[in-house]
């Protein structure tokens, strides 16, 4: 009794501790839903022990303390499933979660009372538990977001190592009866008290892991985001940009580089203030994501200087889909300024061929944003034509003068 009093306060404490740091974590990283839902599946999993521990001190056959145990473990387990579908922006399905918990204590709460089946609860709540970890399992491989699944990786597999566990515990539990003697019992008691609170510490310690690794993928959006438009900063852009030139030069395929200007733009922030320009910095940019695919990459460079990189795309499609682009530039943001919306000036050149770099091709794009500006605004330019204007000393001048354009 002493040994198992001694192991019961420490799963006890165990979960307690759990509890506090992912409600510590949940209070600190941004109050996810995910992370009460797990803290409160460890206060649920201390409470399961301690009813167990009062057993064997106070009703070693106490029925009101079994159930007590049967719901606080489906529950806690079914807090933990609830917790990694939050985490993957999956429908939690509450109902049917709840519904089979429901099922799970009625069924098991009267296996407690019946003399006749006395082993009923174990196998039937081993069962559900199971279920909810291969819910859970499933959850991380179901990521809406790539890098929360890929952070999942080792979480994965812990889970279903468990799931697998709790299962083979349920089908020795329905096999075996209860007995001091029954050598079979014995090893589920045994395989229960070594395994159970292993995994759910296990389980407890991956949900911190994962908290911890969502908040510095977080913190690493944070810092290569546009706080304004939300789309990638110079710095963001910059660390996307050359593995997808890379992929692209791998593959033999074209990478076309647009090169963005809203026309006039400090004019707009000296006549009307800077939060209508800000607000048009942002119409501008919503306009602009209504043509981006998921596989290319749209970045602010700064002020109103915006890059697209548009992978597998020639020269001739990206000029194509920018006509598009800047015939609805004006309509975007007509409501905020008197004179009736805005223009914009674009720039293209095409990364093509091993000897292309993604650095020469920008300033090829640049070139053509700044021929843009100089033919008169509202205009797409492919580099090509870029180039025919070009002098040999004007070459080597454009990026820089394009930069220090002072009427926008």
């Amino acid at each position: 009794m002493e040994s198992a009093t001694v192991i019961f306060f420490g799963l006890i404490a165990t979960s307690l501790l759990l509890c506090i740091a992912l409600a510590v974590a949940w209070r600190r990283f941004g109050r996810e839903a995910h992370a009460a839902l797990w803290a409160l599946a460890y206060g649920l999993s201390a409470a399961n022990w301690t009813a167990s521990l009062l057993k064997i001190w106070l009703l070693p056959a106490g029925s009101e303390l079994t159930l007590l145990s049967v719901v606080c473990s489906v529950g806690s387990f079914a807090l933990i499933a609830l917790g990694f579908r939050r985490r993957a922006g999956l429908p939690l399905r509450l109902d049917a979660i709840l519904a089979a918990a429901g099922v799970t204590v009625i069924f098991a709460g009267g296996g407690v009372w019946d003399s006749v089946n006395t082993n009923a609860h174990p196998w039937l709540v081993a069962l559900f538990c199971s279920a909810m970890l291969v819910v859970s399992t499933l959850s991380l491989r179901a990521q809406r977001h790539n890098v929360r699944r890929e952070t999942g990786g080792p979480a994965f597999w812990m889970l279903a190592l468990f799931a697998a566990y709790t299962l083979g515990l349920g089908v020795l539990a329905l096999v075996v009866k209860p007995g001091i003697n029954n050598m079979g019992y014995e090893l589920y008691r045994l395989l229960f008290l070594m395994g159970v609170p292993t995994g759910l510490f296990g389980v407890g310690l991956f949900a911190m892991f994962l908290l911890a690794a969502d908040l510095a993928e977080g913190m690493r959006q944070l810092a290569a985001s546009d706080p304004l438009t939300g789309i990638l900063n110079r710095r963001g852009f910059e660390q996307a940009a050359q593995p997808l030139a890379d992929e692209c030069q791998r593959r033999g395929r074209p990478l076309a580089v647009v090169i963005a200007d809203i026309d006039r733009f400090k004019t707009v922030n000296d006549r009307f203030g800077h939060s209508v320009g800000d607000a048009v910095l942002q119409r501008f940019v919503g306009h602009m994501q209504t043509v981006v695919r998921g596989e290319d990459l749209f970045g602010r460079l700064g002020g109103e200087e915006f890059v697209l990189l548009l992978p597998e795309t020639s020269g001739d499609e990206a000029a194509t889909l920018m006509e598009g682009v800047r015939h609805g530039v004006a309509g975007a943001a007509a409501d905020l300024l008197p004179q009736g919306g805005i223009t914009a000036s674009f720039g293209i050149a095409v990364m093509e061929g091993p000897s292309g770099t993604l650095r020469e091709t920008m300033k090829r794009a640049d070139k053509a944003l700044y021929c843009s500006k100089m033919e008169g605004r509202d205009r797409v330019t492919l580099s090509s034509a870029a180039d025919m204007f070009a002098t040999e000393a004007d070459k080597e001048s454009w990026a820089i003068e394009a930069r220090r354009r002072a009427v926008g």
